[in-house]
C-alpha cells in the first residue's frame, strides 16, 4: 500500500473506530462486538507503524502516552469551579425557588428547571485549543481535576485514555470563540467494570466504590494503567464565553448541543416546570438507581435559562441557580463482628455495634450505634448477628433490624457491662431513662468528648480542631477542660505531633476568631444534658441577656511570616454578653420562671438549674469569661410570644417573605416550624407552587393560611 493509499485508508479507520466507539461508549449500544473494534485498532496501529508520519495527535492510538516521572503538577483553571448546594427534601427545593424569586425581585416569576440524573464521580474540567489552520476545529489539551476551585491536578494523561472522550471538537463558525474552551463533567467507572476489576486485587486493595475506583485511577502516574480499567465521562457545563459565542441560551440546549457534536451527556435529563415534575422525577430516579450502570445520588437541578442563571449568580461557593438533590439513607446488610461502648459528652455510654465493613449511601460503613441498652434487648442483637444497617438522617449509621434465620448457632445474649469502659466507674441508669450513665465528671472519655463537642460546627466552630489533635493535647496535658482551648500558645501546639509552625498559626487564628460566637452557639457549646440546638436556641431568645459595650483586645490577623503569635492586639468596641453575666443571669433563674419560657419544658429547665448549681462548672464559665469570651445577642429575643406552643409547616412560595424570614418570624414568637405536616400541625403556611403539604393538610384538616392571613396573626397581642 503506497503512503496515498495508506493515509485514506487511516482516515476511514478513524472515522470508523470513533462511530463504534460513540455508539458503545455514548449511546449505550453496541454495533458491533468488541473484537470487531480491536480489530480495526490493530490495523490501525499497524499502519501508523508503517507510515509514522500519518500520526496525529487525536488518532485513537494515541490515547496513551509517557508515564510521568512525579507528582502531578498543579494547574490554574481557567474559571473558578463550584460546588452545588445541597437540598434533602421538597421543602428545601421549594425554599430554593423562593430564593430565586426574592434574588430577581419578582414574586410572580415561573422556572423550567433542567434534571440530570447527579453522577456519583470524580469531576474534570477539559480544555480544547483551536488549530491554528482551522477555527472550527478544538483539540483537546489538558484536564484537570476540580482541586481547591482555583487549581487543580493535571489529569491530562490518564483522562485522554477514555474512549468516549472525543480528543477533537468541531464547532460551528463564531467569530468570537476563543482561543481555549473549557467543558466540565464527571468521570466515573461503570458498577460492572469495578466488580471486573475488584476480583483480581487483594481484599485490602479493592476499591470500595465506583467513584473512589475512578478518581484512583485517574490519578495514577501511568496512563496504561488507567487504559486498563473501563473509565467513562458524561459531561454538563460549558465556560460562560464559549456558550455566549454559540448562542446558547438555555441549560437544554447546551445538553443537545453537547450530544450533538459527540461530546457524552447522560440522556435522561428532562425540562420541568414545578416542584410537583421534580418530585415524580426524583421518585423515578430513587426506584430505578440500582438497575443504572452507574452509581447516582440524586438529581442536579438547573435553570433552563442561562440568563435568569446570569442574574441569579453565585454564593462564594455554589451557584444560586442549581441545586443537588440528594436521595436518603440506603440500607444494607452487614455482620456484627463485636459490641464496644462508646463515652458521651453528658457520660452517656452507647452500645457501638462493629461491623464487617458495608457500602451505605455513598461510604464504607464499619460502625453503627445500637442506640442503649433496651434497645439491644428489643432487636436481640448478638455478635456474629446479620443485620440491616441505615444512615440516620443519611448521616449517622444505625442498626434497624437483625435477620435471627441466618444467626450463627452458638450465639449468646449481650450483657451490658455494669462499669465504665474508659474509667471503671459503676455505671449508673436513673430512674426513666433508657441510657446508663458515667456519673464521674472526670473520666477522661467524658472529658475528651466534652472539649470536641465545644469545638465543633454547631458550637464555637473551631476549624482544625479535630478528635486527634483534641486527643494530643489531653495527653500531653495542655487541655483539661473546654476552656483551656482559648489558652493554648504557641509552644505548646509545636510540642504537638505534625504540627509545625503554619498549622499552629492557622488553629491559633481560628480559636482567636472563635471568641466572639452567638449565644446560642455558647449554651450549646455547654454541652448541657437536654439542651440541645432547637433549645439552646429558644433560651437565647427569650432570657433577658444584659447586653453592654465592651472594649475587648482583639489579635491581629496572622500572616505565614508571624513567628509567635499574639505580639499585637488592639482594642476594639463589641456589642455583647459576658460570659460573667450570663453565669450570673443562669444561676438567678428559678425552676418557674424557666418553666414558664414558652417551648422550654420541665426536663430541660432542671437540667440546667442543676448544671449552674454545680460548682465545677460554674468555675468553667468564669475560666471562659477570663478567656475573653463574649457572646453576640440573638435578635428578635423581646417578640411577643403570640405563636408559643404552636407549629407551622412552610410550602410553595411566599409572595414578600422569603422561607427563612418566614421561619424566623414563627421562631422569634414562640413557634416551632416543622418539616412535615401531621395531627399535630396548628398552620400550614401555604404560597404558590406547593408540593403536597397542602393536599396533606386537606386531608388531616389542618388550618392553610397565606401570607395576607400570617401577617395579621403578626399584628396580633399575646
Amino acid at each position: 500500500m503506497d503512503h496515498s493509499a495508506a493515509a485514506e485508508r487511516v482516515k476511514k479507520l478513524r472515522s470508523e473506530i470513533w462511530k463504534f466507539n460513540q455508539a458503545y461508549f455514548i449511546e449505550n449500544r453496541t454495533d458491533v462486538s468488541e473484537d470487531v473494534r480491536d480489530s480495526l485498532k490493530q490495523e490501525l496501529i499497524k499502519l501508523e507503524t508503517e507510515f509514522p508520519d500519518l500520526i496525529t495527535p487525536d488518532s485513537p492510538t494515541q490515547r496513551v502516552g509517557a508515564p510521568l516521572d512525579g507528582r502531578l503538577p498543579k494547574v490554574l483553571h481557567l474559571t473558578p469551579k463550584e460546588s452545588l448546594q445541597d437540598a434533602f427534601s421538597l421543602e428545601e427545593v421549594e425554599e430554593w425557588f423562593d430564593q430565586m424569586r426574592r434574588s430577581l425581585g419578582r414574586s410572580d416569576a415561573t422556572f423550567e428547571v433542567l434534571t440530570e440524573l447527579k453522577i456519583d464521580g470524580l469531576n474534570i474540567s477539559l480544555i480544547y485549543e483551536r488549530d491554528k489552520k482551522d477555527v472550527t476545529v478544538y483539540r483537546y489539551v489538558r484536564a484537570l481535576t476540580r482541586g481547591n476551585g482555583i487549581q487543580g491536578e493535571d489529569v491530562t494523561h490518564t483522562v485522554r485514555t477514555i474512549e468516549s472522550l472525543p480528543l477533537t471538537l468541531t464547532l460551528p463558525k463564531s467569530k468570537s470563540l476563543p482561543t481555549f474552551i473549557e467543558i466540565s463533567g464527571e468521570v466515573y467507572m461503570p458498577k460492572a467494570s469495578l466488580a471486573k476489576f475488584n476480583r483480581d486485587l487483594p481484599d485490602a486493595e479493592k476499591f470500595a466504590n465506583p467513584r473512589n475506583a475512578a478518581a484512583g485511577t485517574v490519578r495514577q502516574l501511568d496512563p496504561r494503567a488507567a487504559a486498563e480499567r473501563d473509565l467513562r465521562m458524561l459531561c454538563y457545563a460549558l465556560d460562560r464565553v464559549a456558550a455566549d459565542a454559540l448562542e446558547l441560551r438555555t441549560q437544554e440546549g447546551l445538553m443537545d448541543f453537547f450530544a450533538s457534536i459527540g461530546i457524552p451527556v447522560e440522556r435522561s435529563y428532562a425540562l420541568v416546570s414545578s416542584t410537583k415534575e421534580i418530585e415524580k422525577r426524583y421518585e423515578k430516579a430513587k426506584k430505578e438507581r440500582e438497575k443504572l450502570p452507574l452509581d447516582i445520588d440524586g438529581l442536579v437541578l438547573k435553570l433552563n435559562d442561562r440568563a435568569m442563571q446570569r442574574d441569579l449568580g453565585s454564593t462564594a461557593k455554589a451557584p444560586r441557580w442549581a441545586r443537588a438533590f440528594k436521595f436518603p439513607a440506603e440500607q444494607k446488610t452487614a455482620q456484627v463482628l463485636e459490641i464496644i461502648l462508646q463515652v458521651g459528652r453528658t457520660g452517656a455510654v452507647t452500645p457501638v455495634a462493629v461491623l464487617t465493613p458495608t457500602q451505605l449511601a455513598g461510604t464504607t460503613v464499619t460502625r453503627a450505634t445500637l442506640h442503649n441498652e433496651d434497645e439491644i434487648a428489643r432487636l436481640d442483637v448478638r455478635i456474629g448477628d446479620t443485620v440491616i444497617a441505615q444512615k440516620a438522617g443519611d448521616i449517622i449509621p444505625e442498626v434497624v433490624e437483625v435477620l435471627k434465620d441466618l444467626r450463627p448457632k452458638g450465639s449468646k445474649p449481650f450483657h451490658y457491662p455494669k462499669h465504665c469502659p474508659s474509667c471503671g466507674t459503676l455505671l449508673m441508669r436513673p430512674e426513666g431513662e433508657a441510657v446508663r450513665r458515667c456519673p464521674n465528671p472526670k473520666c477522661s472519655a467524658v472529658q475528651l468528648e466534652r472539649i470536641e463537642h465545644m469545638a465543633s460546627r454547631y458550637a464555637f466552630n473551631i476549624e482544625g480542631l479535630g478528635r486527634e489533635t483534641v486527643e494530643d493535647l489531653v495527653t500531653q496535658g495542655f487541655v483539661v477542660d473546654p476552656s483551656d482551648i482559648f489558652l493554648l500558645t504557641m509552644d505548646d501546639l509545636l510540642q504537638l505531633p505534625l504540627f509545625k509552625e503554619k498549622k499552629a498559626l492557622n488553629l491559633l487564628a481560628s480559636i482567636e476568631h472563635a471568641k466572639r460566637v452567638p449565644i446560642e452557639r455558647f449554651l450549646f457549646a455547654l454541652g448541657i444534658r437536654h439542651i440541645g440546638r432547637e433549645t439552646a436556641d429558644l433560651l437565647a431568645r427569650r432570657i433577658a441577656w444584659p447586653t453592654r459595650t465592651l472594649t475587648v483586645e482583639e489579635r491581629d490577623a496572622l500572616s505565614p511570616q508571624t513567628s509567635l503569635f499574639g505580639n499585637e492586639t488592639k482594642k476594639v468596641k463589641v456589642e455583647g454578653i459576658t460570659v460573667y453575666d450570663i453565669e450570673k443571669t443562669l444561676h438567678a433563674l428559678t425552676q418557674e420562671e424557666l418553666d414558664s419560657l414558652s417551648g422550654i419544658g420541665e426536663v430541660n429547665a432542671q437540667a440546667l438549674i442543676e448544671w449552674i448549681a454545680d460548682e465545677d462548672n460554674r468555675n468553667l464559665l468564669h475560666k471562659f469569661d477570663h478567656a475573653g469570651i463574649v457572646c453576640l445577642q440573638t435578635a428578635g429575643s423581646s417578640a411577643p410570644q403570640i405563636f408559643a406552643e404552636k407549629t407551622f409547616v412552610l410550602t410553595g412560595t411566599l409572595p414578600t417573605l422569603s422561607r427563612e424570614e418566614a421561619r424566623t418570624m414563627i421562631k422569634d414568637r414562640g413557634g416551632k416550624v416543622s418539616g412535615s405536616v401531621s395531627k399535630k400541625t396548628d398552620f400550614v403556611l401555604a404560597g404558590s407552587d406547593t408540593g403536597t403539604k397542602e393536599e396533606d393538610a386537606k386531608k388531616l384538616g389542618v388550618p392553610i393560611i397565606d401570607e395576607e392571613e400570617f401577617r395579621r396573626m403578626l399584628k396580633k397581642r399575646p
